[in-house]
């Protein structure tokens, strides 16, 4: 165990400490395995987003409730560690106070990406000025915590490639110190030309973003490789830092041109161009290793919802409609985050301890997936505050202790999972 100490002012600092954890070399997105939470309107607002199970009378306790429902059974019912949310200039003006109760608890949990959307497909800000104060009230809030991912503009159609260009540049000029590799850039078109953007060396260190549903190609096109390579032509040679930030098709009975199509079995070979799409997109997904979120995780009535729900505020359920359609999501993001193993001499770990007398903020990542309890005990390991929650295998997890009772002294942090200690550390807390 390695002793720290705190002196008058919050500092970053390492405590290492060991854990099992997987070796060898990963994608630069293997870190997603996310899902979108969207408004059931569409995110395509020109006013207030209201995300499924959120409403105009909420408050930041009772979104922060709502959140902690469905981000929790993402977690547990769907295996997600992180998700996608949307902005907009009015969400941001008018329901900020809001809004937040629902981003804080997401930020909690994983990571987040808050991704702005235009009031219609296609459709570029009204005011510039406007955009940009979103952004500004955004980052203020969040820019230094290590959760937050931004995605500065959905599917940019309205922008010809070198307005477009031209525009990130601007973002990435506006907030010099957000760190590059937690800004996603789409494609140009609808999250289409993702080489577009990936050859432009002004955004080298950014992450990048495609789209792909089976609506931008042939519904004619009933074998898994035709989705493949759809997919694979979107992306160019840029799969190693892209991200699918939206991909998905139908869990529950639906019409499309005049068909009605039943639930699905995608665990079976492809009978339909529906069941071609889910099948060789999650394969091409999992062959790259590529982080993903799925469209949508929850959107109430739509027939592509990973997730339904029931009930309201802390009454909420989610259930999964379509078990294969699950088993597919979880195929394609296989292989893409380090799964706990016990190598022969365990590598050491780093947590992060920020704060100090009046409180404490811990980051780690989670060696194993299950219910994590995180400690802080006294020097004769007494418990003085804990957490509990669900993690999965690989995710950063970020936990506050709001202490104002701390004194100068020992302390003690021990992480547990599903009961059995994995790490501790040695705290010194010193004025």
């Amino acid at each position: 165990m390695t002793n720290i100490a705190h002196r008058r002012r919050p500092v970053s600092l390492l405590l290492a400490w060991p854990l099992l954890i997987a070796t060898g070399v990963y994608a630069a997105t293997n870190q997603f395995r996310g899902v979108n939470w969207a408004d059931k309107r569409d995110n395509f607002q020109s006013g207030v987003l209201y995300l499924s199970g959120l409403s105009s009378t909420d408050t930041y306790a009772s979104a922060s409730v709502v959140a902690e429902r469905i981000l929790g059974q993402f977690m547990s019912k769907v295996g997600s560690n992180s998700v996608r949310m949307p902005v907009n200039e009015a969400t941001v003006d008018q329901f900020w106070g809001t809004y937040t109760g629902a981003i804080d608890v997401a930020l909690s949990k994983g990571r987040v990406i808050l991704c702005y959307w235009g009031k219609a497909s296609g459709a570029n800000p009204p005011d510039m000025d406007a955009w940009w104060d979103m952004w500004s009230t955004i980052m203020g809030k969040y820019g230094t915590h290590p959760n937050l991912h931004v995605e500065v503009f959905n599917e940019p159609s309205g922008y010809n490639k070198t307005d477009l260009l031209n525009l990130y540049d601007q973002w990435l000029r506006r907030f010099p110190g957000f760190p590059r590799n937690r800004i996603i850039l789409d494609g140009s078109g609808l999250a289409w030309g993702v080489p577009d953007v990936g050859s432009d060396r002004r955004f080298d260190s950014c992450l990048l973003a495609v789209h792909d549903y089976t609506f931008f190609a042939s519904s004619d096109w009933n074998q898994e490789w035709q989705w493949a390579n759809h997919i694979k032509g979107y992306v160019g040679n840029y799969a190693d830092r892209t991200i699918a930030t939206e991909w998905g098709g139908p869990m529950t009975t639906g019409s499309k041109n005049g068909v009605t199509y039943q639930p699905m079995d995608y665990d079976k070979p492809a009978t339909n161009f529906f069941e071609a799409y889910i099948r060789g997109i999650s394969q091409q997904l999992r062959d790259w290793k590529m982080g993903s979120f799925y469209w949508p995780g929850l959107r109430d009535g739509d027939w592509y919802s990973m997730t339904n729900k029931t009930g309201t505020g802390s009454t909420i359920e989610l259930t999964v409609p379509n078990q294969s359609g699950l088993r597919r999501l979880q195929h394609s993001w296989a292989d893409t985050v380090p799964t706990a193993v016990a190598p022969a001499a365990a590598p050491r770990h780093d947590l992060r301890v920020e704060g100090g007398l009046g409180g404490l903020r811990l980051e780690f990542t989670a060696p194993r997936s299950g219910t994590t309890t995180v400690r802080l005990l006294d020097v004769k390991g007494r418990a003085i505050d804990a957490h509990s929650f669900s993690t999965v295998a690989g995710e950063t997890c970020v936990r506050d202790f709001h202490r104002q009772d701390l004194k100068p002294g020992l302390y003690l942090i021990r992480i547990g999972i599903q009961g059995r200690t994995v790490a501790q550390a040695k705290l010194v807390l010193a004025r």
